[in-house]
This record gives C-alpha cells, sequence and structure tokens, in this order.
C-alpha cells in the first residue's frame, strides 16, 4: 500500500511527491471506498487487486490483532497519587 499512496514517479520514472494524491488515497482508505486499486510486490512478480475497504478492513482486522495482545502500561501515578500525580 505504500506504494500506492507515496511511490509515485513522473513520465521518465523519477520520484515524485504528490501530497494530493497522497491525501486522496488516505481518505478514500480512511472511508472504506470500493474504488480498486493494484496491489504490486517489490519484485513485480505477484499483483492483488483490492478495494480501498479490503485494505481498511485488514488494517482494522490487525490492529485489533494487536490490540487484543497488548497489555496496559503499567499505571505512572505510583498506586495510590491523585489525578494527575507522577511519581518516578
Amino acid at each position: 500500500m505504500t506504494c500506492t499512496v507515496f511511490h509515485q514517479a513522473d513520465g521518465a520514472g523519477r520520484p515524485v511527491m504528490d501530497l494530493g494524491h497522497v491525501t486522496t488515497a488516505l481518505n478514500k482508505l480512511d472511508v472504506a471506498d470500493e474504488e480498486k486499486i493494484v496491489l504490486t510486490s517489490r519484485d513485480g512478480k505477484s499483483l492483488l487487486v483490492v478495494s480501498f475497504a479490503d485494505v481498511a478492513r485488514c488494517l482494522e482486522g490487525a490492529f485489533g490483532e494487536l490490540c487484543a495482545g497488548s497489555v496496559p502500561p503499567p499505571s505512572m501515578d505510583g498506586g495510590g497519587g491523585g489525578q494527575g500525580t507522577v511519581r518516578y
């Protein structure tokens, strides 16, 4: 997906940064647009045709798995301090 969003090239194959394209692609991902895109492996031998909605579902699922397997951070208040108290 990073290549679809960030790795654009001009007519001569030189890399360019098109912030309008980046913003549009991230907005389509955010709203889970049904527009199809082609994802290509780095070696160019594998292609996937997916929608932004497909990618959004995969990202949400992966994030959910990460959150489910994580542990909450330790309390920073020392176990008995008042609200906003930080003890080191």
